[in-house]
């Protein structure tokens, strides 16, 4: 919080005392009551934050700097989801994130198409501000809730840039409205999640976050960079993150329970019905440290587990992205080697000239 604001609520605090002092004092009980009360909404915005302050802490009141508006749409009974409006005019491009991730994960590269497209982003049922129902997890859910989406921005068709998991989205969506759909951007997407549970089974165990680690989203930020090569939007680490006032990450916002859903709810893309042009953009693992920058760190046992596991994905995702070439007819398809998961933040300038190439088309 600022020092001003502090002062402030110095001040007030004191006021509210004094008001319980003289209260007693004089034995009236409006008085006493008047400060109580005072004092109870100090400490309630001290504890939750006041609309507009300065930040009381890095978990709370931080306003998030990427240019766009945010709204909730009503997809089914009790079930809204966050819409991500970053502005823009020409025809409608629609963002949609990874598992576990939230539409905030693009606040840094989605506003760099605004100057051609209306750009939006969806952040699915279960995860960051969207509810969580108990179930709709699977991809027909999914479809419908997009569709839902659309259809009351009414938005008839619309670009879909989709990463990771969402690729499920992209192809089960445009099969089903081919006519709603004028092109697909597949961002290290394209593939079978049907068995991804069974092969991040096979993963080490995840690196421990040490307290400086979990202090503050920075310090998350600086985390999962260190140790996976991911640079993720802070506003995206606040949104799927519970942070206490003190700014320290306590848990998570999405239970396990529902990425549990999401991984039993995908099934085999179909691309051979898939009708409109589509771009796939592959991240290609040349080797082990792709996958674990923070390597050199682990014990022996981790690093022969490590190993493993980058020839079991290498394998996997070799298997994808031959599938796609014999089944997505007309796919645009770049690899980039070495690159991250988030292509579009590891290779940022390579993968946005690639979609401006291909949407132009």
């Amino acid at each position: 919080m600022g020092s001003i604001v502090i002062i402030g609520f110095a001040v007030l605090a004191l006021v509210a005392l004094a008001f319980i002092l003289l209260g007693v004092y004089r034995h009236s009980r409006t008085l006493a009551v008047s400060g109580g009360m005072l004092l109870l909404l100090l400490v309630v915005a001290w504890v939750v934050g006041l609309p507009g302050a300065a930040p009381i802490g890095p978990g709370l009141s931080w306003t998030d700097q990427s240019p766009h508006t945010v709204r909730f749409v009503h997809v089914a009974p009790d079930v809204q989801l966050e819409v991500l409006d970053w502005g823009g005019s020409g025809p409608p491009l629609v963002f949609l994130a990874g598992l576990q991730d939230v539409a905030h994960g693009f606040d840094d590269f989605a506003p760099t198409f605004t100057d051609a497209y209306h750009v939006l982003g969806i952040t699915r049922r279960g995860y960051g501000a969207s509810s969580q129902p108990p179930s709709g997890y699977d991809v027909a859910s999914r479809v419908a809730d997009l569709r839902a989406v659309l259809d009351s921005l009414k938005l008839s068709r619309v670009a879909l840039v989709g990463h990771s998991i969402a690729g499920d989205e992209l192809t089960a969506f445009a099969a089903a409205y081919p006519d709603r759909v004028s092109a697909l951007v597949y961002l290290d997407a394209a593939y079978d999640h049907s068995d991804i549970a069974k092969l991040l089974s096979g993963s080490p165990p995840p690196a421990r976050m040490l307290a400086t680690d979990s202090a503050s989203p920075a310090g998350v930020q600086g985390f999962l960079l260190r140790n996976y090569g991911m640079r993720i939007p802070e506003a995206q680490l606040r949104a799927v993150g519970r942070y206490a006032p003190s700014g320290h990450l306590i848990g998570d916002v999405t239970p396990p329970l529902i990425d549990s859903l999401m991984l039993a709810g995908v099934g085999h893309p179909d691309y051979a019905a898939v009708q409109a042009p589509a771009l796939v953009i592959d991240a290609v693992i040349d080797s082990m440290p792709n996958v674990f920058p923070a390597w050199q760190a682990f014990d022996s046992t981790s690093r022969a587990t490590a190993i493993a596991f980058t020839r079991t994905l290498q394998d996997w995702a070799e298997t994808g992205r031959a599938q796609v070439r014999r089944e997505l007819k007309g796919a645009r398809i770049l690899e980039l080697h070495g690159a991250n998961h988030y292509v579009f933040d590891s290779n940022t300038d390579e993968v946005a000239t690639a979609i401006r190439q291909f949407l132009a088309r």
